[in-house]
């Protein structure tokens, strides 16, 4: 892969200049604009918001979910050979060299199932930079949780297959990894944390969970829980039935944050005590408007924008939110604390800030 242009050095510093950046989404951030990483059309985009035009950093074809290294110098991200396919290559993208390479061959990967595919999806890069979790990819819902060394490609299977659903989690310090499990199907999933190296352990058991993320804390497991109050879930055995958010310690039950009808997605734990989500009326799947909210320390959530239940999922970072704009163009935006919001792009298929820690 080549770069386009030369913006090797420019991204990197730009990326150095913004990791301090840290302010409640209410109030305006003060620091240097952080950078925003992006996929569309099948190519890395990068922008610094500071008025100059997104640069593309991969011709693709099939390049897609960037994840960002912590010091920002580097970009996970997968590689599809067929576009418009699911499933890829894991590769990663060096900043200041300008080189790249493949990090973990699907194909080399142990099968699991009959239902794997030879493909990888959703890496997540560690708060600590050592390693990168990724889903080896099913043709059901969700994948096979697996991590690799970010410098090396070895990969670390955890000691029993888990199928996870995407919207998994690294703690804080970058030991532990909370996740709900995949499905393709409506049942009860568990809540559970793996130990990197180690075992995986439930936390909340037979809930409609599709999304997990750590306090800031590293203590207590944040999830979003479906509704499954309705007559059509009444004989699925849910042992937790209300939609909204949870936050679940070591040991003790789930204590509701926030609940209400709705589908609760795409949570995200803030430095600043709040917690961003995706909230909307319907299923994702059949592609109807949701709300990019925060809920606030007090407990009252307030919307922040308007988007699509099939978008990508909005990223967080020092008092910044990136979202998919409800738009015939589907513009990708930003926003700092209460400022209007701006626009970056359009099309976005997915997005990241390289400071990924909260908001």
């Amino acid at each position: 892969m080549r770069l386009v242009g030369r913006l090797r050095l420019v991204v990197v510093l730009a990326v150095a200049l913004t990791l301090a950046s840290c302010t409640s989404p209410s109030e305006p951030a003060t620091a240097t604009n952080p950078v925003l990483f992006y996929a569309r059309g099948g190519s890395l985009y990068v922008s610094d918001l500071n008025g100059a035009p997104p640069r593309r950093l991969t011709d693709g074809p099939g390049d897609t979910q960037p994840a960002p290294s912590p010091d920002g110098k580097r970009v996970a991200f997968v590689r599809r050979p067929v576009p418009d396919e699911p499933g890829g290559e894991l590769w990663v993208l060096d900043l200041d060299s300008g080189a790249s390479r493949r990090l973990v061959d699907p194909a080399a990967l142990v099968p699991r199932f009959d239902a794997d595919r030879p493909g990888v999806e959703y890496p997540r890069w560690s708060p600590t930079g050592e390693r990168i979790a990724f889903l080896k990819a099913t043709f059901g819902g969700g994948g096979f949780l697996l991590t690799a060394a970010a410098d090396s490609g070895m990969v670390l299977a955890p000691d029993k297959p888990l199928l996870a659903d995407p919207d998994y989690a690294w703690s804080p310090d970058g030991s532990r990894i909370a996740w709900s499990g995949g499905r393709s199907d409506v049942r009860p999933v568990d809540v559970a944390v793996l130990t990197v190296g180690g075992s995986s352990n439930a936390v909340a058991t037979d809930t409609n969970a599709v999304s997990v993320s750590f306090d800031t804390d590293g203590r207590s497991v944040l999830f979003a829980n479906g509704d499954a109050t309705g007559s059509a879930a009444t004989s699925i055995p849910f042992a937790l039935r209300d939609g909204g958010i949870y936050a679940v310690d070591p040991g003790a039950s789930p204590a509701p944050l926030l609940t209400g009808p709705g589908y609760y997605s795409n949570l995200h734990a803030l430095r600043s005590g709040e917690i961003g989500f995706t909230q909307s009326d319907t299923d994702p799947t059949d592609n109807r408007s949701a709300m990019v909210r925060v809920l606030g320390r007090d407990r009252t959530p307030r919307t922040i924008a308007d988007t699509w239940t099939d978008a990508p999922a909005p990223a967080w970072s020092g008092g910044w939110v990136a979202y998919v704009e409800k738009s015939g163009q589907r513009s990708l935006m930003v926003r700092r604390g209460a400022e209007e919001p701006r626009k970056v792009d359009s099309g976005a298929d997915a997005l990241a800030w390289a400071d990924q820690t909260g908001g």
